[in-house]
């Protein structure tokens, strides 16, 4: 709840402080909305990805500019982000334990990860705007360091439950985002396996997923 209150806070102070200009420089200050379609990445046979994985972020970001043109700047913000991923991975809870399996003969299932997110995004900006261009060309490169809580698992059948612990609580991830004004492309690629390190199957297996995002980007001044 502390972690929830912070980031309202800090939303509230990006949007008291507007965007900035003056007469020699200017920052464009932005929150920002990505919706995106996540392609699971990994290198073990059994795993299989099946239904529709999607992550939506929304944040604000602070633009500190390098030049006095404004067309290069470094944006360091806070946002919060839900991901979801499907795939045939099989938990089984008894007690206070879990076991992960693979499905055989064949058996195709579609079990849920769902897990939200604190961020950190960081961006590299080169934009064609100027102090009194609003619609422009923008090339951004990101880095985002992501804190995961409330992780939960929902099996094809049967009831969802929480999965503490099982996940990677800090993830890093590269993105980039271009287009022209409020429409943006976006492309992430994720450096930490999604699942923690500690997790193996029953065959000894550690399935290793890695999401890999492409969608939308807004970004609203």
């Amino acid at each position: 709840m502390r972690a929830i209150f912070f980031l309202f806070c800090f939303f509230y102070m990006g949007l008291l402080w507007g965007q900035e200009k003056d007469s020699l420089s200017y920052n464009e200050d932005q929150f920002y909305i990505d919706v995106n379609f996540i392609i699971q990445s990994s290198d073990v046979n059994p795993f299989q990805e099946n239904g529709f994985s999607r992550s939506i972020h929304a944040g604000f970001l602070r633009d500190f500019s390098f030049t006095k043109e404004g067309d290069k700047a470094i944006a360091i913000g806070l946002g919060y982000g839900y991901e979801r991923l499907v795939n045939n991975l099989n938990i089984r809870k008894n007690e206070n334990q879990l076991s992960y399996s693979f499905p055989t003969n064949g058996i195709s299932l579609r079990n849920s990860f769902s897990v939200h997110q604190l961020q950190l995004p960081i961006e590299l900006r080169w934009r064609t705007s100027t102090i009194d261009n609003y619609r422009f060309w923008r090339i951004y490169l990101g880095y985002r360091l992501s804190y995961h809580f409330m992780p939960t698992y929902k099996p094809f059948f049967g009831r969802s439950f929480s999965i503490k612990n099982q996940i990677e609580q800090w993830q890093h991830s590269l993105s980039l985002s271009v287009g022209f004004n409020t429409w943006n492309l976006r492309f992430s690629y994720g450096l930490t396996p999604f699942l923690a390190k500690t997790v193996q199957t029953q065959e000894g297996i550690r399935p290793k997923v890695y999401p890999v995002q492409v969608g939308l980007i807004f970004y609203l001044l």
